[in-house]
């Protein structure tokens, strides 16, 4: 009767955690979709749309040529930059509008609340950004008559890993630092010149692990040459969601700890 009982408590415990949850994630997702923010982050997304259209539209691009596109056009810009737009504001945005000590004061536990907001990040990143993923593929390949439908799911399911490898550090970011600007732009020159950096150090990049699941080449090595010391596929979709890991755990462990004082921002 006793382990019964327990188990019937511990069980409510958890279908109440997650009805919480699921609550979050839902004013967090009105909050991301009716505010201002999710202008700039629709831009981002239309962003590789824009470009195809015009390189489709002006010249005869070859197959190979999506690769390189992809890889500077959706995953440094659209996928870095929408990530750093959704997933730094998710705390600061809070303490910006002196709102984050309602949740605070809710008999919600900090994790669940950390987890709560990540998970609406990704939602609106996998949506934006792997529905842009799913539509400029089919519209470049249709130009060179070489479309794989299998490849497409290839480059959306290294989108949706970029999103949860960026938005976990994004998200760390936002939890630690009263001003993400400046960690981001570090972030950024640190993933733009990983390929000068010795090897045993480039493995500390998220773009280094990205890369090594590309079909091809990236721009820098069909441009310069430089040997691709890649990460073999496992290895690298590994090390991405243990990153990814390690950085939602340091996020909750940070608001776990986070005390509200308005006055110092």
């Amino acid at each position: 009767m006793a382990d019964s009982w327990e188990q019937s408590v511990g069980s409510g415990v958890w279908k109440r955690r997650a009805r919480q949850v699921r609550a979050v994630v839902d004013v967090e997702l009105r909050k991301m979709l009716g505010g201002r923010r999710a202008v700039p982050v629709c831009l981002l997304a239309a962003l590789p749309v824009i470009v195809i259209f015009v390189i489709v539209v002006e010249t005869m691009p070859a197959r190979s040529a999506f690769g390189a596109i992809y890889s500077v056009v959706v995953l440094g810009a659209t996928v870095f930059f929408g990530c750093a737009l959704v997933f730094t504001h998710l705390f600061r945005g809070e303490i910006l509008r002196r709102s984050l000590h309602f949740y605070l004061l809710a008999p919600l536990r900090r994790e669940a609340l950390t987890l709560a907001k990540y998970a609406a990040g990704l939602l609106l990143a996998y949506a934006l950004f792997g529905g842009v993923t799913i539509l400029v593929h089919p519209m470049f390949m249709a130009a060179t008559g070489d479309w794989v439908v299998l490849e497409t799911f290839h480059y959306l399911g290294i989108t949706l890993l970029g999103c949860t490898a960026y938005g976990a550090l994004f998200l760390l970011f936002g939890t630690l630092f009263r001003n993400p600007i400046l960690p981001v732009a570090a972030l950024l020159g640190w993933e733009m010149l990983n390929f000068l950096l010795p090897a045993g150090i480039r493995i500390a990049s998220v773009s280094y692990h990205l890369k090594s699941l590309l079909p091809g080449p990236g721009p820098v090595e069909l441009a310069m040459g430089v040997p691709a010391e890649l990460p073999s596929p496992a290895a690298a979709v590994g090390s991405l969601l243990m990153l990814s890991a390690a950085a939602v755990a340091l996020a909750c462990f940070r608001v776990r700890r986070m005390e509200i004082r308005y006055t110092d921002d």
